[in-house]
């Protein structure tokens, strides 16, 4: 993890906003135009649609480079199409000019569009997430790609038709042009439904019905509907009426899949959303019989993988869950009929054998670099051999129970063993990234002050040397370093520093003098920058009652004020609490705690101490309400929250300005 960094989200994590954050990371703008001519039997509605898909092609085509070069920058190699479905998921279009000209034909009308398209690298790190998990999203994407092809050329096709028709064919082919329009207008709404990432339950459901209004036998349509329905209700039912409305939507769900498949037989991915949402229905329904729905799903799952179907660790996964699950149930069956013949045990170990076989097969379809996905699937398996294991134990055999479980330790162990060479992969990237960080500014301010860099100034020896000794070496450097200092404080010569040091290192009446002292004589050399920070640091951080403690924030929040607006000539606020906002998530994903080191890394010495200088006016005022509210001084502590909610624009510093309020 960054160096310290979880106690630099503690300063501005209560702070966090999702602001646009054009510091943290400049958006890719791309400026693109596209035109179409619409021909006789075309509605203008539908031209302006096409000349602006046609800009927004184009500036797909440039954002695809950008996304391409990204990857490769990552060490990914992907193919074009995943290329071209990033850049376009990425973007977001704004029409800024449109206009049409008569070209001398009442009929042919030129429509000319110009869009901007922005792509920030968030969008561009979701979508990518998105694909690499789930390759269906491609799949979809290219159907579509595909079925606009089909209808640009089926309507050109009809256009040249209709300028030599004459009479009653002349109608028919323009009726024919204008349903070929209506199927393209839904299709835009099956792209909007698709791509637009913030959309929704509500918004996708409208976008997919329209759709289907303006072309009935769409199937992508009705399979969009059923996920939608699949992902309303998200884990487990906290009710009986929360589980009935699960079950009502999910069985919704397969019905809009039956329609799908109804209109396209060979379906490989409406296939396997429904042997998935029948997985999740069975476990509901307790009413159902487990065979039927087994049945069913295994149906399924084996037409989705004969369409070649995409994600197949998924459909793979669930075939070796529904064995695991005939596993169980024939051993509860034989348990409640008490049968422990050796032909029962020749059909449950069977039963365990494609179980295990199945699971293995799963596995192998994980990416050989996905660590958590290997150990996740030696995990499930060494659960299964456990509850056999258990089960032979209470059962009848013990030598077999001993066998199992001598299974299940191996599982284990290779579970354990990936488990550690993924965290050992891990942690020793971020090492790599935080140790790149302690040469730029941002690190050299955060180590001065977090890593006590400043304190290092006084023993001359680095803190990480010093750990890396023996407890003996490590008194014996001690006793050195507090003679050394306690010799200066009594000839009078110590600095401001060394009188600091000691007053966190001693434990004696004197620590409060030292500190005092210590802080007089920073004060005395008009401490700027660094220096200024370690003054602040060390009153938020100084461990006292919380009457001193009080009017410690009050000295530090002087020096805070009479910094924050040079601060703010370098850094905005904003900017500020965006970047803090990717920090505060950087400790759980690998990919943005990357992504922060290169911001941070970025900044000048500049923008680093106005980073820092927010911080700490926000800690302050943090600390301070909640002191406040502690000791009763309610209106003290909602002057804060104020201060926190209009600078910092913190909802929650303004609930609770609120709450304090009545």
């Amino acid at each position: 993890m960054i160096p310290k960094l979880s106690v630099i989200i503690t300063l501005i994590l209560l702070l966090l906003l999702p602001l646009n954050n054009s510091f943290a990371s400049e958006p890719v703008v791309i400026i693109s135009e596209g035109e179409y001519v619409m021909g006789s039997g075309e509605s203008m509605e539908v031209a302006y649609d096409k000349a602006k898909r046609a800009a927004s092609q184009k500036a797909a085509e440039q954002a695809g480079a950008y996304v391409k070069s990204y990857t490769k920058v990552k060490n990914l190699a992907l193919e074009n199409d995943f290329i071209e479905v990033i850049a376009n998921h990425s973007m977001k279009i704004e029409v800024i000019e449109k206009k049409k000209t008569v070209l001398g034909d009442v009929d042919a009308i030129r429509f000319y569009v110009k869009i901007k398209a922005t792509m920030s690298q968030e969008e561009i790190e979701n979508n990518l997430k998105k694909v690499m998990q789930d390759q269906s999203i491609v799949d979809a994407y290219n159907r579509l790609k595909s079925d606009f092809e089909k209808q640009n050329k089926e309507i050109e096709r009809l256009k040249r038709q209709l300028e030599l028709a004459t009479g009653g064919d002349k109608q028919k082919i323009a009726k024919l042009i204008s349903e070929e329009e209506k199927k393209y207008k839904a299709n835009l709404w099956l792209e909007r439904a698709q791509q637009i990432p913030w959309l929704g339950t509500e918004e996708k459901l409208k976008a997919y019905e329209k759709a289907l209004e303006l072309n009935p036998d769409l199937p992508q349509a009705y399979l969009g509907i059923a996920k939608v329905m699949e992902d309303k209700y998200i884990g487990e039912p906290s009710s009986d009426k929360e589980k009935e409305d699960k079950l009502d939507a999910l069985r919704d769900a397969v019905e809009s899949i039956n329609r799908a498949v109804a209109i396209d037989e060979n379906y490989a991915e409406a296939y396997a959303t429904r042997a998935d949402i029948l997985y999740k229905i069975k476990w509901l329904d307790k009413e159902g019989n487990e065979n039927d729905y087994n049945e069913k799903i295994l149906k399924d799952i084996n037409r989705a993988l004969a369409l070649n179907a995409p994600n197949k660790l998924e459909l793979y996964k669930l075939q070796a869950l529904i064995s695991s699950d005939r596993l169980q149930n024939a051993v509860s069956e034989l348990i409640k009929e008490r049968r422990f013949s050796d032909s029962d045990q020749e059909l449950i170990d069977d039963y365990t054998k494609k179980a295990l076989m199945e699971f293995e097969k799963a596995s192998s379809f994980c990416d050989k670099k996905d660590l958590e996905c290997l150990s996740g699937f030696y995990r499930l398996i060494s659960n299964n051999v456990f509850y056999l294991a258990h089960t032979y134990f209470a059962w009848c055999c013990k030598e077999k129970a001993n066998n199992y479980l001598e299974k299940m330790k191996n599982y284990e162990q290779k579970a354990q063993e990936i488990e550690y060479q993924h965290k050992e992969a891990k942690e020793k990237k971020l090492q790599e990234e935080d140790k790149e960080l302690n040469h730029t500014e941002y690190g050299k301010i955060e180590h001065y002050l977090y890593g006590e860099g400043w304190a290092e100034r006084v023993t001359g020896v680095s803190f990480n040397e010093i750990e890396a000794k023996n407890e003996e070496e490590k008194e014996k450097i001690a006793k050195q370093i507090k003679s050394r200092i306690e010799k200066k404080i009594a000839s009078g010569s110590a600095t401001a520093e060394e009188f600091l040091f000691m007053s966190f290192r001693v434990d004696s009446p004197l620590k409060e003098d030292y500190f005092n002292k210590g802080i007089s004589l920073l004060e005395k050399r008009n401490p700027q920058g660094i220096d200024a920070l370690l003054i602040v640091y060390l009153y938020i951080y100084r461990f006292v009652d919380d009457d001193v403690k009080i009017s410690y924030f009050k000295k530090a929040k002087e020096i805070v004020d009479k910094n924050l607006p040079h601060a703010q000539k370098s850094l905005s606020i904003d900017e500020s609490i965006s970047l803090a906002s990717e920090m505060g998530t950087a400790k759980d994903d690998d990919e943005t705690h990357a992504n922060v080191i290169k911001k941070l890394g970025k900044l000048t010495r500049q923008q680093a101490e106005a980073f820092f200088w927010f911080s700490f006016a926000a800690q302050i005022s943090l600390q301070k309400a909640e002191i406040y509210e502690k000791l009763d001084l309610l209106q003290k502590a909602r002057e804060e929250y104020l201060y926190l909610c209009n600078t910092f624009k913190d909802q929650g510093a303004c609930k609770n300005a609120e709450r304090l309020k009545k």
